[in-house]
């Protein structure tokens, strides 16, 4: 045999643009983490009076010894590596959890218990890294409680800690092509392109944190492509929706999403007024990459809208849209930026929701009502195309709309 690899998928993944990705992705932690006073374990899981779960929806509840068996089914899901796919029939049923967690479609009520409110939208919630069941349902209960909105969450359950850090290194990595999708990114597609089609949708919202804004960021790339396509490619509507059904008719068995290569030909092209619905909120956007598919014209509304939402201390943000050298870095995030200063923690309740909570809702009055229009974060990177901008996702407290 000879000493060259005849390997395509080799050969297609050590490219001289992968290594320098890799070398790009050291320079951006060494970035990441040069900041005073260095502590690490604070900037992911804030000062220690944060610890005390003093907020019904802190995620340090989970940890509560009045339900251990919760308790430890969460350190357990954040500890032990599993793998992303589906459990094989053959598998105990009693064991899936432990070594099979695959990415799931999920779904939550409103505040009143309710999955049909606000019918004309569609929110999505990605999560980000070490989150299991418990977590991001949790997340998912705080969002419903805050915008009053039934929500479908989109779970990257955790492989353990060790393999949750490896999938965001390699998704910052390798962009993603279609056969390169990786596991929570290709299961994620299918149901917000759905949503995006649906006649009976003008909205569709997704709320990513952490390691799902990188998800979120291949999933808008993937969009992006189908919406460029010139023409549409022929094909049986019946065949599309049988090749990636979530489900079987109901029944009491629990139904995992389709797990398969995703083909660009499977799904009709979106127009432009159709990704014009989609609006992406990100929390802690870790992403290299979030670009729109159409710049603010005449009218002031890009396509999609994004926003981006950072603690100043937080590890994972440095790492994307609060990254230091973003340029030199070849980070491109679009939409604006908005940074709380001097806050630490990473935990999407505790850290990000709660200050939003406190700041910007007043009891049931609808939409934000603050004093300060962008508290608890300032604008630091408007974008130049739209200038200073009130964050649009506070419209949506308890209940409220945006007619933009």
């Amino acid at each position: 045999m000879s000493g060259q690899s005849t390997h395509p998928k080799s050969e297609a993944l050590w490219t001289d643009e992968t290594v320098h990705n890799f070398t790009s992705l050291l320079g951006i932690s060494l970035d990441a983490i040069n900041f005073w006073p260095p502590l690490y374990i604070s900037s992911i899981f804030g000062k220690p009076l944060s610890w005390l779960p003093l907020n019904h929806y802190s995620e340090y509840t989970l940890l509560s010894p009045w339900r251990p068996a919760r308790a430890v089914s969460t350190l357990l899901d954040v500890s032990i590596p599993a793998l992303p796919v589906n459990p094989p029939l053959f598998w105990p049923p009693f064991l899936d959890g432990l070594f099979f967690r695959p990415t799931l479609v999920l779904h939550r009520p409103d505040h009143n218990q309710d999955y049909t409110t606000f019918p004309e939208e569609a929110w999505f919630f990605i999560n980000g890294m070490m989150t299991n069941d418990s977590v991001a349902q949790l997340n998912a209960a705080y969002l419903s409680d805050l915008f009053h909105r039934p929500v479908t969450i989109l779970q990257n359950t955790t492989q353990g800690f060790v393999i949750d850090l490896a999938e965001c290194a390699f998704g910052k990595v390798w962009k993603g092509e279609w056969r390169d999708l990786k596991e929570a990114s290709a299961k994620t597609f299918p149901p917000i392109y759905d949503a995006l089609k649906s006649q009976d949708k003008k909205k569709v919202v997704v709320i990513a944190h952490s390691q799902g804004t990188i998800i979120i960021s291949v999933v808008l790339g993937m969009l992006k492509a189908i919406t460029r396509r010139a023409a549409p490619v022929p094909a049986a509507p019946e065949m599309a929706e049988e090749a990636f059904a979530l489900g079987a008719p109901a029944t009491p068995e629990f139904i995992f999403p389709y797990e398969g290569i995703l083909e660009p030909d499977d799904f009709d092209p979106l127009s432009a007024s159709e990704l014009a619905k989609l609006e992406i909120y990100c929390f802690a956007n870790c992403a290299d990459s979030m670009t729109y598919y159409q710049n603010p014209g005449p009218t002031g509304k890009p396509v999609p809208w994004i926003e981006n939402f950072g603690n100043e201390y937080d590890l994972v943000a440095r790492l994307g849209m609060l990254a230091p050298n973003a340029q030199n870095r070849r980070i491109k995030i679009d939409g604006a930026i908005y940074m709380k200063r001097k806050a630490w923690g990473h935990l999407l309740n505790e850290h990000y929701l709660k200050g939003i909570d406190r700041e910007q809702r007043i009891r049931l009055k609808k939409g934000g009502q603050g004093r300060k229009p962008v508290a608890p974060f300032i604008q630091v990177y408007p974008d130049p195309r739209l200038g200073l901008q009130t964050p649009r996702l506070y419209a949506y407290i308890n209940g409220g709309t945006s007619e933009i």
